[in-house]
């Protein structure tokens, strides 16, 4: 009995410490665990456009992205590999490519809506809740990973503090 309530109030506690654990949203220690969440759920989504008109001379794919509500302005990326026929996410953090494919921000409120899935008349609403700079022709070519990509963003647990 005394063994099976100690089990319990050590579980209750691990994964109430779990809860806590949440980072500021898109910060670069959430975009880390944002990548091992890519590796686990995005790797066959984005599997097609990881492929597209890659840099040969990088070998990936970079996304970035922050919160434009928040000061100083944390830019964290995410750098996409084609491997094996999948979308390998071989980075996520901080930015450190300084030439990345897409750039996109928005506030938080509008993240949240993008996250939630709200894109609005034939999903040009998501480029009227955020800023993209990057091929627009090219997301809209891949516009269900890219979907994907932006609701996935909310599945991370997260705080919502400023980086």
């Amino acid at each position: 009995m005394f063994k099976t309530l100690v089990l319990g109030l050590i579980t209750l506690l691990m994964s109430s410490s779990l809860s806590f654990a949440a980072q500021p949203w898109m910060s670069a220690s959430w975009t880390k665990e944002f990548c091992s969440y890519w590796n686990e759920h995005l790797q066959t989504t984005m599997a097609e456009w990881s492929n597209y008109n890659v840099n040969k001379e990088k070998g990936y794919k970079t996304i970035a992205f922050y919160r434009q509500d928040c000061n100083p302005r944390v830019i964290s990326e995410v750098e996409i590999k084609h491997e094996n026929g999948k979308a390998v996410c071989i980075y996520g953090g901080a930015q450190k490519d300084h030439h990345p494919e897409f750039v996109m921000y928005a506030t938080t409120k509008n993240w949240k809506s993008l996250a939630a899935g709200e894109f609005g008349f034939l999903n040009m609403g998501m480029f009227s809740k955020m800023t993209f700079n990057g091929s627009k022709g090219e997301a809209m070519q891949f516009i269900a990973p890219f979907k994907a990509f932006l609701v996935d963003l909310g599945k991370v647990s997260y705080t919502e503090a400023c980086p």
